[in-house]
């Protein structure tokens, strides 16, 4: 049995150790607190996504409302569990980019494993923990994975989704995160399907952004704004009748004509 003065410094106080090693234990079991931890109090549905256990999530988020920090975060709570992580993302820059955001996390954690390999696009540990960021095509094969992540999935190919897809373990776990695009491909499909758990993130919803959403708002057309800040689904083109002349139509406390 491993004794107390084993684990304590000579000069540090008992208590002290103590308070590591359980912040240690909180932050191994809680991705939250390796959140807290790096950049702040996570937003609600960030929180739901780093604390759900679902086999397969799909986030319909709007652009710049957190995902890469959620994705990160993720992947390198699981990465310190000895998991693998393939992160997908619609291009090579992007790619290095999360990863990148990855490594904010093992910056801030004090108890990070070791590690034994470091790219632009691949992470390795000494735990056996994995993370590797690849541009999403239908050629990204060969890799066994205990999560699989899919950046901006509505902007990628089918055939890569569908090539991706087969390398999650039997007891892995799939996120896509996306902005919404048009009303077809696998991601609408998926969100639309209600087989998935689904998580919800508006930047009209999130007060820290209410500057960004105003700014937007001014200088946006109302249908790109209702896409990239509302979350919808919209056919491409212009429209006859915007969305928002089709809300203000609807009176839901009207029932239907009876004929």
């Amino acid at each position: 049995m491993l004794a107390c003065n084993d684990i304590r410094a000579a000069d540090e106080p008992f208590d002290d150790v103590l308070d590591d090693f359980v912040t240690s234990l909180l932050t191994a079991i809680d991705p939250c607190i390796r959140f807290r931890k790096a950049i702040g109090a996570p937003d609600p549905w960030q929180r739901e996504v780093l604390e759900s256990k679902d086999p397969f999530v799909v986030v319909l988020a709007s652009r710049q409302i957190g995902k890469s920090t959620a994705i990160a975060c993720l992947a390198w709570a699981a990465f310190c569990d000895g998991k693998q992580v393939l992160i997908a993302a619609p291009s090579e820059r992007q790619s290095k980019e999360l990863l990148r955001r990855v490594h904010e996390f093992r910056l801030a954690d004090p108890s990070a494993p070791i590690i034994i390999r470091s790219n632009l696009t691949e992470l390795e540990g000494a735990n056996s923990g994995r993370i590797v960021c690849v541009p999403a095509t239908d050629q990204a094969r060969g890799f066994t994975v205990d999560l699989l992540i899919l950046d901006e999935a509505a902007f990628l190919p089918d055939d890569a989704i569908a090539a991706l897809l087969p390398m999650r373990t039997a007891a892995g776990r799939v996120l896509m995160i996306s902005t919404p695009r048009g009303r077809g491909g696998f991601f609408f499909d998926t969100w639309e399907s209600g087989k998935v758990r689904r998580v919800f993130a508006r930047s009209v919803d999130t007060p820290r952004l209410a500057n960004k959403v105003e700014f937007d708002r001014t200088y946006m057309s109302s249908i790109r704004f209702a896409q990239e800040h509302e979350c919808r689904f919209l056919g491409g083109g212009m429209p006859l009748i915007s969305a928002d002349v089709l809300d203000a139509s609807v009176t839901p406390s009207r029932g239907a004509l009876s004929l």
